[in-house]
């Protein structure tokens, strides 16, 4: 093969075999291309690297020449994809479909995980994708990145072919997307593990106590005498427990009366939060994990969330009563709710544990029974359960905003909840009564004689 130096003004004549050559300039940063129809070949002017070699380094030769043989049909599919399209694309790139399209994906809050594809994983937990960042990451392995990252290392592609890749998908015109086909493997399974059940003497020998802060911060409300009752009865009622470091433990026991897992987490004094400590969340069957001398392994079982208060679903029902199931984010919050409003023939009070945990599969014992379901949301995540509300399309679903907007005050905070209102009122007048039609509507449904 031939080879020519010539400069960048220089003319590459047509010829039946004419090269591909690019003029690289060490006093540039751009490149001047030209191309005709060859063969597939690459050869270097003078041998070595582009700016190292003898050319350059010697500086007798303004520019290093590349001589690429190519064909001409080529040259726009590895070139001319400008940057706009480029961004077009991973814009629209969602790290969530493309992992999809080749592995199962299962839902754990707002995040998704699946069996991590760049080392040998065998369980769920380690690969993380994340929709709200659009990025995924395995915190086994070390491997993070997006939806072109996660093709050019699990496709073996190009940047550009990932591009393509990708274009195809989300039917995003570019050049050369013609000539790439989208042809995604079988999709590797999870294996199907038992649901994780913890034992019920977990739970008995886990019981909290009146040395429990967020208990005594309960006992020191201006609650009546009969709220006072309901006080024991609701913490009773949920099974409210105690770690051996002061974590109060919400159970979540599904409506099989099955333990799967407990939520610990610190409070004050004054029944805040305590998220000064290190240590001061952690989920039951973790510590487990975590434990080897414990004998539970995440390679064995699947931890599966419930609601908050689920085993209380068939409790206070009777027959002919239509019993209304209150939803509201916070655990502590549904505690405080029973306190004031009661779990009964009526109502039953539940969690979710989050405004993002709200989902189908979690209603599902409610909505196969065709209950009444209330969602009262925080202050901060209306508009989001308004939004849940409407996607989950069941009938008997209603959003109630009452408490949290027209009898919310400044000092109850932007994020307050119906329980900050509820321990508001109680605080200031144990017998306030909060009339309105909007209260009253309120009252009938929950059955109440007052609205503390």
């Amino acid at each position: 093969m031939k080879t020519r130096h010539c400069h960048s003004n220089s003319r590459v004549h047509t010829r039946t075999r004419a090269r591909f050559i690019i003029f690289i300039d060490k006093n540039y940063k751009d490149a001047h291309t030209r191309a005709r129809l060859a063969r597939p070949s690459v050869a270097l002017c003078g041998g070595g690297p582009l700016i190292e070699g003898p050319y350059g380094a010697t500086g007798s030769l303004a520019h290093a020449h590349v001589l690429i043989d190519f064909y001409a049909d080529k040259l726009n599919y590895y070139l001319m994809i400008d940057d706009f399209t480029i961004q077009r694309i991973k814009d629209a790139a969602h790290i969530r479909d493309v992992v999809g399209d080749f592995y199962e994906l299962r839902r754990r809050g707002v995040e998704y995980e699946c069996l991590c594809p760049f080392h040998e994983d065998r369980h769920l937990g380690s690969f993380k994708i994340s929709p709200r960042k659009n990025y995924a990451k395995c915190f086994a392995c070390g491997w993070q990145g997006g939806s072109v990252d996660f093709l050019m290392e699990h496709e073996h592609l190009s940047f550009l072919d990932a591009i393509r890749w990708l274009g195809k998908k989300y039917s995003i015109d570019c050049e050369g997307v013609d000539k790439f086909t989208v042809k995604p493997s079988a999709k590797r399974e999870v294996p199907q593990l038992p649901m994780l059940v913890l034992p019920e003497w977990m739970v008995q020998m886990r019981q909290t106590s009146c040395e429990n802060k967020l208990v005594r911060w309960l006992a020191g409300r201006n609650w009546d005498s009969s709220q006072r009752e309901r006080l024991y009865q609701a913490l009773e009622d949920y099974r409210i427990g105690e770690s051996r470091y002061g974590h109060t433990i919400f159970w979540q026991i599904d409506e099989k009366q099955q333990v799967r897992t407990g939520k610990m987490m610190l409070y004050k004094d004054d029944g805040h939060r305590n998220k000064e400590v290190k240590h001061n969340f952690d989920w039951v069957h973790s510590a487990l994990y975590r434990d080897y001398r414990s004998g539970y392994s995440a390679d064995k079982t699947d931890m599966k969330q419930c609601l908050f208060g689920m085993h209380l679903l068939d409790k206070y029902r009777v027959p002919n009563v239509d019993q209304e199931v209150c939803i509201v984010e916070s655990e502590k919050t549904a505690l405080i709710m029973a306190i004031a409003y009661g779990n009964n023939a009526k109502q039953v009070w539940m969690a979710c544990g989050g405004a993002e945990n709200l989902s189908r599969e979690k209603l599902k014992p409610i909505i196969e029974q065709g209950r009444a379901i209330h969602l009262y949301p925080d202050r901060d995540a209306i508009e989001t359960w308004q939004r849940k509300a409407e996607q989950l399309r069941y009938k008997r679903l209603k959003v109630d905003t009452t408490l949290v907007t027209k009898y919310w005050k400044p000092e109850d905070g932007e994020k307050a909840d119906i329980a900050d209102v509820v321990v508001r009122l109680t605080d200031s007048n144990p017998r306030h009564m909060v009339a309105g039609d909007a209260m009253t509507k309120l009252k009938k449904r929950l059955d109440l004689i007052e609205v503390i």
